[in-house]
């Protein structure tokens, strides 16, 4: 009886050490996926060291949703396995394996393809400005304008005073508007007496006389302040015309009034005893009228400053009785006070 058992507990362990050494599948179960037995399907426990290589390489931090694949992919092989599917767990813990092997790669970042170059055409030539004044050739209305001439927005000198000169050859800026100039730009100075013809109340005045500033000849105060003087001036009989060979001597009176802007005084008509005394003082005050009126409107006398009176033939300085007496008695007189 003891000869039978020993034979039986002999070939058991044989036969459980062929099992073992007969399968290189197995490997000592290390109880991780709670598999019952002392040895287990190597696939099984190389899922579970794949997938802690994996979190311990930090995989389950840097790629967390492959990581949790493969560690689902292993448990769930671990599940088919416990069921008594044994073939189909180990395939599945393989799969497992290979997916925790693969987790993380390292991506091949593809090199951009280098940009194709644009070609840029050249800007187009500038307009054409011949003379460099800042306006185009085609716009140009003075072309060929010396350099650093200011031009206008036509391209033409600038001529501030508008009397047709341009200002880079313009000697007298600022003529008043309307004024004629000659070509560098000054007021004409017709009788050369240095007083340009627009401010002459002289024109005319012979060469080499010597003017004042409104272009005739200088009046000594002396002759006519506080000192009545005939004008020598004639009429014609029974008139009141000026003509027109006496307004040099009446634009001396004017001249004088202009100098003194002070002086005040009377224009004074006189006749001589012919003729009705009434006919008399009426034509001695239409003469006296017509001289006052000549003088203010020539010279812009103010009108307050120069009076008109006609005496008749009240006021005689020579007898009636004879031709040259009677000459003499018909005159002007100018009566002037000056401050």
């Amino acid at each position: 009886m003891k000869k039978i058992v020993r034979v039986s507990s002999f070939l058991a362990a044989a036969l459980a050490t062929a099992a073992l050494f007969g399968c290189a599948n197995y490997e000592v179960n290390t109880m991780r996926g709670n598999i019952p037995g002392k040895y287990i399907r190597y696939e099984m426990q190389e899922a579970d060291r794949a997938v802690e290589t994996a979190r311990l390489a930090g995989h389950d931090k840097l790629c967390p949703a492959e990581f949790k694949a493969a560690q689902d992919a292993k448990d769930n092989a671990y599940d088919v396995f416990r069921s008594c599917r044994t073939e189909e767990g180990a395939a599945l813990a393989k799969k497992a394996t290979e997916k925790a092997n693969a987790l993380c790669p390292v991506r091949v970042v593809e090199k951009a393809a280098a940009p194709v170059p644009v070609i840029v055409p050249a800007p187009p030539a500038p307009p054409a400005d011949s003379d460099s004044d800042g306006v185009i050739d085609s716009l140009d209305r003075c072309p060929g304008t010396p350099g650093g001439v200011a031009v206008d927005g036509n391209g033409c000198p600038i001529d501030s005073d508008k009397d047709g000169v341009a200002d880079y050859l313009d000697k007298c800026p600022a003529t008043p508007a309307g004024v004629a100039v000659d070509s560098i730009g000054c007021p004409l100075d017709s009788d050369k007496d240095g007083v340009a013809d627009y401010l002459d109340k002289c024109p005319g005045t012979p060469a080499g006389t010597a003017v004042t500033s409104n272009g005739c000849p200088p009046v000594v105060a002396p002759k006519l302040c506080n000192n009545p003087a005939v004008i020598e001036i004639d009429f014609d009989t029974s008139k009141a015309d000026i003509k027109t060979k006496y307004h040099a001597e009446l634009d001396k009176i004017g001249t004088f009034l202009k100098e003194f802007p002070k002086a005040k005084g009377t224009i004074e008509g006189h006749t001589d005893s012919d003729g009705s005394e009434k006919l008399n003082m009426k034509l001695s005050q239409a003469r006296a009228d017509s001289v006052r009126t000549y003088i203010i409107t020539k010279f812009a006398i103010d009108g307050s400053r120069l009076a008109a009176k006609g005496y008749g033939s009240a006021k005689p300085i020579a007898s009636n009785k004879n031709s040259a007496g009677k000459a003499k008695n018909r005159r002007i007189e100018g009566a002037f006070s000056c401050e």
